[in-house]
């Protein structure tokens, strides 16, 4: 899997944002800003906001109150060109069961206007060129969620959002996703990532974010006693 050079990451920047569902806050006054080339991990307990910071950044949701600008344009301004620049893996994984893997990719690459030699390209990078031919709805947890992330990755977007990307894969291919993604960050894309497993996901970060009640409770860069500290912050609740 190698990424190609020189891609186009935009500037983050989150004013104020909240998000409610009814009466629940998800997201409580967030500020913060992400700049071009970070790989950023997202850490807190469930119900801490990670997937509602994760949907808002990928624009499939709106802020209820405060500003989330890309590149000083309002999220809501951004028109489809952009999204383009996006890669957005979360816990629904946006494929068609009763098509196959390769079906599901063509769709894909004709809604980006990618030829079809990309389709083949990142079924060899995601290893399922053997499971071309089969229906989504017979592949494992595992394969599944390689699929999603052939998905995201189709157009090799400029910024990859994924909401805890390693779910379902066994040891050496979280192992390969996590290798894959610093070499996305190397080539300088954008990367953020919510994640339950401190050691694998902390080692290619840049910095590191922790949430807490919709709140952000830290907010640093990564160092090698980093992983000690949250896993103290989030005892009691998966990591």
């Amino acid at each position: 899997m190698t990424p190609p050079a020189n891609p186009t990451s935009p500037r983050i920047l989150l004013r104020q944002v909240s998000k409610f569902f009814d009466r629940f806050t998800a997201l409580d006054r967030l500020d913060l800003a992400f700049e071009p080339g970070e790989f950023v991990v997202v850490l807190g307990r469930n119900g801490a906001g990670k997937t509602t910071l994760l949907r808002l950044l990928a624009l499939l949701q709106q802020p209820s109150e405060g500003e989330l600008l890309y590149d000083d344009c309002a999220a809501d301004r951004l028109d489809s060109a952009f999204r383009r620049r996006l890669g957005f893996v979360g816990h629904e994984s946006f494929l068609y069961d009763e098509l196959t893997v390769e079906e599901n990719l063509l769709f894909y690459a004709r809604l980006y206007g990618e030829p079809p030699k990309r389709v083949a390209e990142v079924l060899q990078e995601m290893a399922l060129e053997d499971r071309a031919r089969s229906l989504v709805r017979n592949l494992s947890r595992g394969l599944k969620q390689r699929l999603a992330l052939a998905r995201a990755w189709l157009h090799r977007p400029a910024l990859l959002l994924l909401d805890e990307p390693a779910t379902g894969l066994d040891a050496p291919t979280r192992e390969r996703l996590h290798a894959w993604l610093a070499g996305c960050h190397r080539q300088g894309r954008t990367v953020i990532l919510s994640s339950h497993d401190l050691r694998e996901s902390l080692q290619p970060a840049t910095r590191v974010l922790l949430l807490e009640d919709g709140r952000l409770a830290f907010d640093g860069p990564n160092s090698p006693e980093l992983p000690r500290q949250m896993q103290a912050r989030l005892q009691g609740a998966p990591a």
